[in-house]
């Protein structure tokens, strides 16, 4: 394990500061799902080579180069999303259903009327790139209480008691000036101040649950432009502008058994979270399609890091009862209560600036007649390097998390594959898989290596591992008919559908020391996309 002062590190954030980010902040808002129109995520998301889809604009930019007629498309997807979290006592299943708006776009293509240059096209989209949608819980039994982390913590700060006490000083210059589990945990009687510094009230041993529900999204306002050079080359950039809307209620619980092992709602304290955190941020992506001959072609595409402005807001409370525990380090005039991180207003609000990774992009894709299409996206992501946090003046934290996101992150790769068959000229089946490699490294999961929290008292925390993508769908093109024969040459409207299964598996901790539990989740999405093409000269 990380030695206690590194274990600790984000604590000392806490003096002279209350409250910072640690790595999981960035990881949780670097990484995007696999999303799309229905034609796109069919095939597992595999468009950066192929483009004329507002999606594979968003992989590759210059996709849009690719475009003969204009388009106004939009994509609807449900997705229900199942956890199942398993500690040591037994399985814990949590369902979520949610319904979105997944994009809504314009592309529009100008004639210019040039044999070398033909179009020059101009697109607007909004596209949901991820969804923070889920809920998870464990239930079981933990060789270490959250009393003895919260003593820890204390003893790092080197804090004394006189300072951490609600009664004795100003409410909310506590709040305001140190770590919050510590003031909770004080305040409640779980830690104690000694000759020796803090100890916890609690032993180790314990029983614990802890439940977890998230929300939100992130969603970007693209802006694009591109055109094509003799049907061979093809180039585009985009702008975007992102936003984060994230949403978390936890609740952890501990018990502490009496001699035979029963539970009561004496011996017990709960531990209540809520977070929220808004961003804004921008973006620009640059890439190429080349068509060396009619059958192949090759795509790059560069992703520029994401540059937010983050606030965070958030509360806690802690409500205690342990008038049925026999323990001498409980304080003989302990009373029962809860003790609020707010008084009447909001509780806690803090600016700062994240940097998320930037990632390249390289792509194939072979066309076979007009019945089929084979590509593929391999993407790599350098989490190690490029993903960082700062202080709202855009300076370095001291210390600096970002040491840490180096030591524990590395740089990922993401695999796209996905097949079209065309059976008629109007009527087409697709099948895709998505493979995203887990960015952590490999020493901080397999070899029980703790990460840095910070002094919000939200402590749970999880390794995810790779995460897989099954997608399969059809697509139909009401394109009108001449003389028995398809006639392109008007607009015609289209329809696409796709299905989505998602699995991934997690180490989850329910604080820093803790044993550790399995999380598993899996989510079946349906999306169907309407759209319409047709020509503006």
């Amino acid at each position: 394990m990380k030695k206690l002062s590194l274990l600790m590190l984000a604590v000392a954030f806490s003096v002279g500061m209350a409250y910072a980010q640690n790595e999981m902040d960035a990881y949780r808002f670097s990484r995007n799902d696999l999303t799309g129109t229905a034609r796109s995520v069919a095939m597992g998301g595999a468009f950066g080579a192929l483009g004329g889809d507002i999606s594979g604009i968003a992989i590759n930019p210059a996709g849009i180069g690719v475009y003969q007629k204009s388009e106004i498309v939009t994509t609807m997807n449900f997705q229900n999303t199942k956890s199942q979290g398993q500690l040591n006592v037994g399985k814990q299943n949590e369902n979520k259903f949610t319904f979105a708006f997944d994009n809504l776009a314009f592309v529009g293509t100008f004639p210019l009327y040039d044999d070398v240059v033909p179009f020059l096209n101009f697109g607007f989209s909004y596209n949901r790139l991820k969804s923070f949608d889920r809920k998870y819980a464990i239930m079981g039994d933990n060789t270490r209480s959250l009393t003895g982390y919260m003593a820890g913590r204390a003893n790092f700060n080197g804090v004394s008691a006189s300072h951490l006490s609600l009664k004795d000083n100003d409410f909310w210059g506590v709040w305001d000036s140190q770590d919050w589990l510590t003031v909770l945990g004080y305040n409640s009687f779980l830690i104690n101040e000694g000759s020796n510094g803090y100890s916890a009230a609690i032993p180790n041993n314990v029983s614990n649950d802890l439940f977890v529900e998230e929300k939100g999204y992130i969603s970007s306002y693209d802006f694009n432009i591109g055109t094509s050079f003799s049907d061979i080359v093809s180039i585009g950039a985009t702008i975007s502008m992102t936003d984060i809307n994230y949403r978390l209620y936890s609740q952890y619980t501990e018990y502490m058994p009496d001699g035979n092992g029963a539970l009561a709602d004496n011996r017990r304290f709960d531990l209540y979270n809520w977070n929220r955190t808004d961003g804004t941020g921008w973006q620009v992506k640059a890439g190429v399609i080349i068509k060396p001959v009619q059958e192949f072609r090759i795509g790059i595409a560069y992703h520029s890091p994401t540059w937010y402005k983050m606030t965070d807001h958030f509360a806690a409370d802690l409500s205690h009862n342990l008038s049925g525990v026999s323990s001498s380090s409980l304080d003989p005039d302990y009373v029962a209560g809860t003790v609020k991180s707010y008084d009447g207003r909001e509780d806690a609000v803090f600016d700062y600036k994240l940097r998320t990774p930037d990632k390249w992009t390289f792509s194939m894709a072979g066309v076979i007649g007009t019945k089929a299409i084979i590509s593929a996206d391999y993407e790599l992501t350098n989490y190690k390097n490029n993903m960082k946090l700062f202080n709202r003046n855009s300076k370095t934290f001291s210390p600096d998390p970002n040491e840490y996101i180096k030591n524990d992150f590395k740089m990922a790769s993401t695999l796209r594959v996905g097949l079209e068959y065309r059976f008629t000229s109007k009527f087409s089946g697709r099948v895709g898989y998505s493979w995203v490699q887990s960015p952590f490294d490999s020493k901080i999961k397999n070899n029980g290596n703790e990460v840095t929290t910070d002094p919000r008292p939200v402590t749970q925390y999880a390794f995810d591992a790779d995460t897989h993508y099954i997608t399969y769908g059809l697509g139909y093109q009401f394109i009108p008919e001449r003389r028995g024969k398809a006639d392109w040459s008007n607009g015609y409207f289209y329809t696409d559908v796709a299905f989505v299964m998602r699995s991934q598996k997690a180490d989850l901790y329910s604080f820093a020391g803790a044993d550790k539990a399995s999380l598993k989740t899996n989510s079946f999405q349906g999306l169907l996309t309407l759209g319409y093409k047709f020509s503006m000269n």
